[in-house]
């Protein structure tokens, strides 16, 4: 036995490496330089000195195309932040490995809370055009460390430009974009990006809002603001040339009357946009806008990373919008800060005061303002007046930009290691564009974590990735959210979160959001539809969220062999059986869609929707797969045949198609097809026939029409999600402000003068539902099942040339080309296993 001696120190920072996950046990020794001498391949070198330390660099094709002037920055701070140390650009004291994997070992020494941290970097390239970092952090003297830590990609030379996912030529800041990623351009042409590992694992959130009413105010702690930061031209004018990320971060505002009044223009001097017109009356300003392009605007001075208070004093008949814009220099708007967050309600008669708070993250223009207006469409549609006569009547608007501080949120506790992921790529082929950098973050994030798909199946991959977050500064807990917009507050919901798990292959990931559903269990045993981080919200209802909870405790003992939560899964049951099957006759009942139109809602119950029917179907066959005890034995087959029955008696023999309901004949969608899918896909049943299904899809429409789709003689590459099927007539229709079946009078309103033909419910295409009803057509041998799944998924990443994202829905009247902000979405990701179902995943591209 040797008689060699290390020391605890020694020990600690040898060990911190080897315990990294998945990672080699052994490294092959390396000479000063680890630098590929085979040319044309991505390599990896440290460089430096014992003295200086050791940090790494990135070559392609045998030259440097970023340097290293430390491996990260942090700021630690103890338990109650009165102690505080910061780290500049540390280096290591050592490494080991080769051209293609780095491991850089070493301490920080934190004098002011005197402790050490032991920190591990390790390289890796794991193919042909990417590279996986790894930062680790140990301690094993104190309780708890609060941290945050940044890491920069520095060019080896000034570069041709900086870009970002939403913007070709980033104009700098702390952005706040729809998927995080930055880079810039070799002059050479390369372009290099740096991407994180998803939120859930990293720690980190999207999160600028918190639930309230009437808006959702800024959070007083703002978490990860500079989670992707490139500098402004001014910087960058100075040598200042990098991207950088930044995790557990949080911007703090403790006060909201701390800071400083913003000097506003007076009513005289404030920008009139359409058709407006302002005048001053008794210390009141009295303006009437005609539609949501109408308006006043007040410009103000503002920079990133500014959080604002807006209080006023308003009377007004009907509702009215304040918006917070960034501005070019003629007060156009380049983005609306409070987007979806910005309608007041009304005060007819009585003078009430409206206050918030708002979030300005990185700025593109010359400043901010203010615009005041009719309530915007959440659909990009132009809204009128609800009455032209009713004026806005304001007084003392006032605007204060709070005082704000930086500090980590992220904790270090003792001898529990801490690890952040990113990964750089290098690609000589991206296209100098919008679509071509965005089109290279999803396409390099999939590859970076080891995902095999083809094109459309990465993007959905890596986009559901981006948005798998954790649920705030307080609580390191993972959720999903369903864009950045509908989570700016935080929110998970059940449904978006379901479909979006499902459709990843990640325990971990399934397992935390299944459980965070559980734990916020109704007494009733009913299922939340969704849940916030700093303020409840709860509609525990009748539509899909137990039963598809209840789905989803099957599936993860299916595929991960986890065992359900036997207590909640009965008390779920016990729910779906006495509410959705309450009468016990066959026919489901409930007091709203059973899907994701399940804003439509019926007070006095209904039984006559045929999606709820074959859902309850779907449901009780679940229940007795899960093998409840005392429960699931009473559900007989001969009872499930007469729900079964129940579901294919919808089917029109004349019309050839599923009705919505047994009342509605003139329209035709997905959503009564769509649990013929879900008995496929978890029990390989058919419980339509092959007629039933093979006819419904063939009477829905084709829409969307391109020669360079993968089919063009299909005729169009999207169905619509639901439409209308005139009876007085051949052929389809959009619906109307008078003709709207499944739609309330209040959102039906918005489809007077055709200005929502094709836009979410009235005809858009919903690809999650459309591809599943594809594949359910394909295993009823419908024959044009694969040339609708494959102009579908081209057409996901083709229909807006910019956007080759996941999308919400897509338009299909060209009329109306928008299609909303909810461009980078998580859900659809689901279609990967309906691809699996019908066996044309694209597997080992």
């Amino acid at each position: 036995m040797s008689e060699n001696k290390i020391s605890r120190r020694q020990f600690i920072e040898s060990s911190i490496g080897a315990a990294s996950l998945a990672w080699p046990k052994a490294l092959p020794a390396a000479a000063h330089s680890a630098s590929s001498q085979i040319p044309n391949s991505l390599t990896i070198e440290a460089t430096g000195d014992p003295q200086h330390g050791y940090c790494t660099s990135i070559l392609s094709h045998g030259r440097r195309v970023s340097r290293c002037q430390g491996e990260f920055s942090a700021v630690f701070q103890n338990g109650d932040r009165s102690l505080e140390d910061r780290v500049k650009n540390w280096k290591a004291s050592s490494w080991s490995g080769s051209s293609t994997h780095l491991h850089l070992r070493g301490e920080a020494k934190l004098p002011n809370l005197n402790t050490t941290v032991f920190v591990s970097v390790q390289y890796e390239v794991t193919g042909p055009q990417i590279v996986r970092k790894r930062i680790r952090f140990r301690q094993l003297d104190m309780y708890m460390l609060f941290y945050q830590v940044s890491h920069r990609m520095e060019p080896e030379e000034p570069p041709a430009k900086f870009w970002s996912f939403d913007q070709a030529d980033c104009q700098g800041g702390a952005l706040h974009e729809l998927f995080p990623a930055v880079g810039f351009r070799t002059r050479e042409g390369t372009t290099v990006g740096l991407l994180t590992d998803s939120g859930f694992r990293n720690h980190w959130s999207r999160l600028i809002r918190r639930d309230g009413r009437p808006v959702k105010p800024a959070p007083k702690r703002i978490p990860d603001v500079n989670l992707n930061y490139v500098p402004r031209l001014g910087v960058r004018a100075m040598g200042e040339l990098f991207v950088e990320q930044t995790y557990g971060e949080a911007l703090v505002w403790p006060d909201v009357k701390a800071g400083e009044a913003v000097n506003l223009p007076p009513a005289g001097a404030w920008q009139q946009r359409g058709q407006v017109m302002i005048e001053e009356r008794n210390g009141a300003v009295i303006f009437t806008p005609r539609t949501s392009e109408d308006g006043v605007i007040i410009p103000f001075p503002a920079h990133d990373n500014e959080v604002y208070s807006i209080s006023v004093r308003y009377r007004t008949r009907h509702p009215f919008a304040i918006e917070l814009w960034d501005v070019d220099a003629q007060s156009h708007m380049i983005e609306n800060f409070t987007l979806y967050n910005d309608r007041v309600p009304e005060s007819p008669e009585e003078w009430s005061e409206f206050t918030t708070t708002v979030f300005c993250y990185s700025l593109r223009g010359q400043g901010g303002a203010l615009f005041i207006s009719v309530p915007p469409s959440e659909q990009a549609i132009h809204l009128k007046s609800a009455s032209a006569s009713s004026p806005i009547e304001l007084r003392g608007l006032e605007l204060r930009r709070l005082n704000t501080y930086f500090e980590p949120y992220h904790r270090l506790a003792m001898d529990r290691p801490e690890e952040k992921r990113s990964f750089i790529f290098v690609d000589t082929q991206t296209p100098d564009t919008l679509r071509g950098y965005r089109l290279a973050s999803e396409l390099h994030l999939a590859d970076a974590l080891g995902f095999q798909g083809g094109e459309t199946e990465k993007i959905l991959f890596a986009d559901t990735t981006m948005l798998s977050w954790m649920a705030g500064p307080e609580y390191l807990h993972p959720m999903v959210a369903p864009s950045i917009w509908y989570s700016a507050a935080g929110e998970t919901y059940l449904r978006d979160s379901f479909y979006a798990a499902n459709g990843m292959n990640d325990r971990t990931l399934n397992e935390g959001v299944f459980n965070l559903w559980g734990a916020n269990q109704g007494l009733d045993g009913a299922i939340n539809t969704l849940v916030e981080p700093n303020k409840a919200n709860l509609e525990r209802k009748s539509n899909d969220s137990t039963p598809l909870w209840l789905i989803w405790a099957l599936q993860n003992r299916r595929r991960f062999g986890i065992p359900p939560p036997m207590e909640k899964i009965r008390k779920a049951a016990e729910y779906c059986l006495k509410t959705y099957d309450k009468n016990h006759n066959g026919l489901c009942w409930a007091q709203f869609v059973v899907g994701q139109l399940d804003v439509f809602d019926f007070p006095q119950g209904a039984t006559d929707i045929c999606e709820n029917q074959g859902m309850l179907a779907v449901m009780l066959r679940t229940v007795k797969d899960l093998e409840v005890p005392g429960i699931s034995s009473r559900v007989s087959d001969s009872y499930l045949e007469k729900v079964e029955e129940n579901y294919r008696s919808y089917y029109d023999p004349v019309r050839k198609h599923l009705r919505p309901t047994r009342h509605v004949t003139d329209a035709i969608g997905f959503d009564e097809i769509f649990p013929e899918f879900l008995s496929l896909w978890l029990f390989r049943r058919k419980i339509l026939t092959d007629e039933m299904m093979c006819n419904h899809l063939d009477r829905i429409p084709v829409l969307l029409a391109r020669p360079d789709a993968p089919y063009p003689e299909e005729g169009g590459t999207a169905r619509p999600i639901f439409i209308g099927l005139p009876e007085d007539r051949r052929g389809w229709s959009y619906f109307s402000d008078t003709w709207h079946p499944m739609i309330n009078q209040d959102h039906a309103d918005n489809y007077a003068s055709h200005q929502m033909d094709g836009i979410y419910y009235n005809g858009g295409s919903w690809m999650r539902e459309e591809i599943c009803g594809y594949t359910a057509g394909k295993l009823h041998g419908w024959h044009r099942a694969d040339r609708a799944i494959a102009n579908r998924l081209w057409a996901e990443i083709n229909i807006s040339p910019d956007f080759p994202t996941s999308q919400e829905y897509l338009a299909t009247n060209p009329a109306h080309p928008f299609f909303g902000h909810h461009r980078v979405f998580a859900w659809n990701v689901f279609v990967l296993q309906a691809l699996e179902l019908a066996g044309l995943r694209q597997l080992g591209t």
